[in-house]
């Protein structure tokens, strides 16, 4: 039996590269790493030592059965990040709840599935010009859509009909900065701050380092912003990843918090391998 297992999906079936620099990190420990698939029937969880849910990019594509997958893992062996995390994170209302908690997060408005909106009249309500939807449960650009006033918005508001027929949908000002000053993403490796690294707007879903993300050196008032948001976690964290957007006052503000399944970027900060190995090994039996 491995010490661990990172779980990936069936498009990365020997894990996202930069996750493999864990895997070289654990070996020059003595220590087995696996990769398994998520939703392989042939996979006998109870033998595969610590699962660590790392590149399971496609668990929105059938939702609730990913949920059912973790909560069998949960129950036959250790599970990271923990099963009550999982449940929290992987719904975007998630934002709401560390909003509530003074979390500085773009304005949001909710919708709930099988109701009927009017986007445009949403958007001048709010003074929008414009905005970007998105379904609460969803992963990189899947049914993402940039609106704008002056744009085609019947082909929006066909979006968001289609949206809100499967599911609930949310609705936020598109901020000027994802182009001028871009998204940071600040690292979190057992609770402490490790790197940040810049996104591309509307970024692809691809592997880490491969669609225009760069190293950056945050400040002082993300990194403040961004730990206070990793706190809010339900629980230990292994890893988290706080995405920030500055809003049109130039303040920082939370897009994701990601504690499902997020990159973090080690190959752009190579010492953080290292780190997250020696967390991993805390996990192990003593």
């Amino acid at each position: 039996m491995p010490d661990f297992t990172f779980v990936t999906f069936d498009g990365l079936p020997q894990l996202d590269p930069d996750d493999r620099l864990a895997v070289d990190a654990l070996a020059l420990r003595g220590l087995t790493v696996d990769a398994a698939v998520w939703n392989d029937p042939d996979v006998d969880w109870s033998a595969a030592g610590i699962c660590v849910i790392r590149s399971t990019w496609d668990y929105h594509l059938d939702y609730q059965g990913f949920l059912r997958w973790a909560e069998h893992v949960a129950g036959v062996t250790q599970l990271w990040n923990p099963l009550p995390m999982v449940r929290w994170n992987s719904n975007k209302r998630y934002l709401q709840d560390i909003a509530d908690r003074g979390a500085p997060i773009i304005p949001t408005l909710w919708l709930n599935a099988g109701s009927k909106q009017d986007v445009g009249l949403l958007m001048r309500a709010h003074r929008w010009e414009a905005a970007v939807v998105k379904p609460v449960v969803g992963l990189a650009t899947r049914g993402v859509m940039h609106v704008r006033l002056d744009g085609d918005l019947p082909a929006a508001q066909a979006h968001v009909d289609g949206l809100l027929a499967e599911q609930d949908v949310m609705v936020q000002p598109f901020l000027r900065s994802v182009e001028r000053y871009a998204e940071r993403a600040l690292v979190f490796i057992d609770g402490e701050y490790s790197h940040a690294i810049t996104k591309v707007p509307f970024q692809p879903l691809a592997a880490a380092g491969e669609a225009g993300e760069q190293f950056v050196v945050a400040t002082p008032e993300e990194i403040e912003v961004a730990t206070r948001v990793a706190a809010m976690a339900p629980g230990r964290a292994l890893y988290a990843r706080v995405d920030l957007l500055r809003d049109d006052d130039d303040r920082p503000c939370v897009i994701e918090f990601e504690l499902v399944e997020p990159s973090l970027f080690m190959s752009l900060y190579p010492p953080a391998a290292k780190t997250f190995a020696s967390a991993l090994t805390t996990l192990l039996p003593r």
